[in-house]
């Protein structure tokens, strides 16, 4: 089980001092203890790396006018929420399944294991987070909110660089793929896009903002070469709505030391 590499934070050397101040005294964190001994090993694995204190440490930028409760959970159910005027819940058992959908050994495309987990638990987080942005900073939103809450999630992912973006993406692309199923026609009634449009959504993010970096998901037929063309304009229109909307509510030199550090670093070669 490779829980263990969700959020393994290292600072690079000359932001250490200033890392240590981070902090958000709006997000507030809790570890629910899970009453299913199967989830057990999921929570242990996320308290003992840390990951909704990094988490809040990563979202120190972001000025919040009340406080935010993240929290995982066992639900009894495979899935993720925010609750309006309340909190952001990441069940247990998503991120079971997020470990259960992933490959066993490395993918042809060099995908690994890792990749495939942290993808989809950034992708999930980020998402909630977005809700929660929307309806805290009251964002308008046009279109749905759910494919508003993915494309808030896709740009953070690409705003700390080539590698975190290689890191991430393709790994929520992936799981979107793996854990799609034949949609009945009523299933298409649904607030959430199909799980295969959302994957490729996320890759054509990932080709809009660096398309060097994913010229290859182009080159090997992830992402068809009809949709690749519209997806730096699709990029730079998501762009211009978060820098209007959204960076006004960010501290601009917290930002910078946030993205001086280093994310999701597994230089330990942790996996289980």
């Amino acid at each position: 089980m490779a829980v263990a590499v969700l959020w393994s934070v290292g600072q690079v050397p000359p932001a250490m001092a200033q890392a240590a101040a981070l902090e958000n005294s709006q997000v507030v964190i809790t570890y629910v203890p899970p009453t299913n001994p199967d989830y057990q090993g999921v929570a242990d694995r996320l308290k003992a790396r840390h990951v909704l204190e990094d988490l809040r440490r990563f979202l120190a930028p972001l000025r919040l006018p009340r406080q935010l409760e993240i929290k995982t959970a066992q639900c009894d159910t495979t899935n993720a929420w925010y609750e309006p005027r309340g909190g952001v819940v990441i069940c247990y058992e998503f991120i079971d399944w997020m470990e259960r959908l992933a490959p066993v050994d490395n993918l042809p495309s060099g995908m690994t294991r890792q990749d495939a987990i942290v993808g989809p638990f950034v992708q999930v987080v980020f998402h909630e987070l977005g809700h929660a942005v929307f309806d805290i900073l009251q964002v308008p939103i046009i279109g749905r909110e759910e494919d508003a809450a993915d494309e808030f999630a896709g740009f953070i992912m690409l705003q700390f660089g080539k590698d975190v973006a290689r890191r991430t993406l393709p790994g929520a692309a992936y799981f979107w793929q793996a854990g799609s199923t034949d949609w009945s026609k009523i299933d298409f009634a649904d607030v959430h896009g199909n799980p295969v449009q959302r994957s490729f959504n996320y890759l054509c993010m990932a080709y809009g903002a660096f398309p060097d970096e994913f010229q290859d998901v182009v080159d090997n037929g992830l992402l068809p070469k009809s949709r690749a063309v519209l997806c730096p304009h699709e990029y730079q229109v998501l762009k211009s709505a978060f820098v209007q909307t959204i960076y006004p509510f960010i501290d601009q030199n917290l930002l910078k030391i946030v993205q001086s550090m280093r994310w999701l670093d597994t230089s330990d070669g942790s996996a289980r």
